[in-house]
């Protein structure tokens, strides 16, 4: 199973441990191939509002130089993607969130109804399952945003699955780590990976 695992740059110093390393490690115990990228929202630029990724170059950012495009590419062909961010008043981090808003050549531009909402249409027949694990030093209130809006934003990517999964401290670590391989099992049983 082809997973990738996009990261924040304080995911690697978490009250002194390593969730990049821990979730890698976790991700290779369930068997399945892993490919590491650690975000940095300095390198991307920001969209520009064009709409150029659905008028003039479908599919793909107008905005070149950096690693957006590749990373889209790379995140449409996984069967999992793994998004690690610290949570920000409830949101993502800001590499992360640099990453996501460069993520809307990946729908289209036409509307539908979707379990009794408007959305946009699906650009790819099959989008791969994703795990969102936010960590911090956050209230309760913060959590329950937080995994909100991992469910709104997976209402307009439409991923096969979708969970998120919070990291409140150090305590918290193992735990999740564990409920990240038990998921990543789920995963490969339910598309066939022995």
């Amino acid at each position: 199973m082809k997973t990738l695992m996009l990261c924040d740059r304080k995911s690697i110093c978490f009250h002194s441990r390593d969730l990049r390393a821990l979730s890698e490690k976790a991700v290779e115990s369930a068997d399945a191939d892993v490919t590491v990228f650690t975000l940095n929202g300095d390198e991307l630029a920001p969209c520009v509002g064009c709409y150029g990724c659905w008028i003039k170059t479908p599919g793909l950012c107008s905005v070149k130089g950096d690693v957006a495009n590749s990373l889209s590419a790379r995140f449409i062909q996984a069967d999992t993607v793994i998004l690690l961010s610290e949570i920000c008043y409830g949101g993502y981090s800001y590499d992360m969130k640099s990453f996501l808003d460069r993520f809307i050549p990946n729908i289209l531009p036409y509307f539908e109804i979707y379990k009794g909402q408007m959305h946009h249409k699906k650009r790819y027949e099959c989008m791969p399952s994703m795990i969102t694990i936010g960590y911090g030093d956050f209230c309760t209130d913060e959590a329950q945003i937080f995994k909100e809006l991992c469910c709104r934003n997976a209402l307009n990517i439409r991923p096969r699955n979708q969970y998120a999964l919070t990291i409140q401290g150090p305590d918290d670590t193992e735990a999740v780590m564990h409920e990240l391989y038990t998921v990543l099992l789920g995963e490969s049983r339910s598309k066939g990976v022995q």
